[in-house]
């Protein structure tokens, strides 16, 4: 009985965590791109975001560059591409980074289309990765291995970026696709999912445990 006590907390304690912040999404293939596929609850990460419950917080940057995710894409020189920089301030290990543009955005690197679910307003996204033809992610300073670990910085190219509100960051509206159309500065988002174990040591405050582990591997 007191086995069957700990797990339900656990089980409750964990639900509530994961959910604080839902992004419940759908994504749709363009069978000429690379393949997406992003359904079901995620989160948002984006600057200043909500520390409580569930960490979400991200800091960005951007420059212009010369640099192109797709080679086999024509780069318009009259678009600028943006070299863009997150770092993660989380103490979360998050997988299956993407970027989703708002409305008003276009980029020609798209991998297919990302949107809200029960919305219909699927907009642009792809993976952040360097995988396959598109391949925006061009750096990761800690491991290697397209895990966006805590205090890990990933940079990651815009194609052909265009947007007359403002400029690639910050990420500092809540709602992805339609749902932060129109918001000031806003002009896309990263969306991602968390590792469970490190949920399950959220639970207990055993964080640090889990980061010297990884650490030593």
């Amino acid at each position: 009985m007191k086995h069957l006590l700990t797990a339900t907390v656990v089980m409750l304690v964990l639900a509530g965590a994961a959910q604080a912040y839902p992004v419940d999404v759908y994504s749709e293939e363009d069978p000429t791109q690379d393949p997406i596929f992003m359904d079901g609850p995620c989160h948002e990460l984006g600057d200043g975001f909500p520390a409580d419950p569930v960490d979400q917080r991200i800091i960005s940057s951007h420059v212009e560059t010369d640099e192109r995710s797709c080679p086999e894409l024509p780069d318009d020189p009259g678009i600028p591409n943006y070299l863009v920089s997150i770092t993660n301030l989380t103490d979360i290990f998050w997988t299956d980074l993407h970027y989703v543009v708002d409305p008003e955005t276009s980029i020609n690197n798209y991998d297919g289309f990302i949107g809200n679910a029960g919305l219909g307003d699927a907009q642009l996204a792809f993976r952040i990765d360097n995988v396959g033809v598109n391949v925006p992610l061009v750096g990761e300073s800690m491991t290697p291995d397209l895990v966006f670990e805590p205090g890990e910085t990933w940079d990651f190219i815009l194609q052909d970026f265009a947007n007359a509100l403002g400029n690639p960051t910050p990420f500092d509206s809540l709602g992805i696709a339609g749902v932060s159309s129109g918001v000031p500065q806003s002009t896309g988002s990263i969306i991602a999912v968390p590792e469970p174990a490190t949920l399950s040591l959220l639970a207990f405050g055993g964080v640090g445990v889990l980061l010297r582990k990884r650490r030593k591997t």
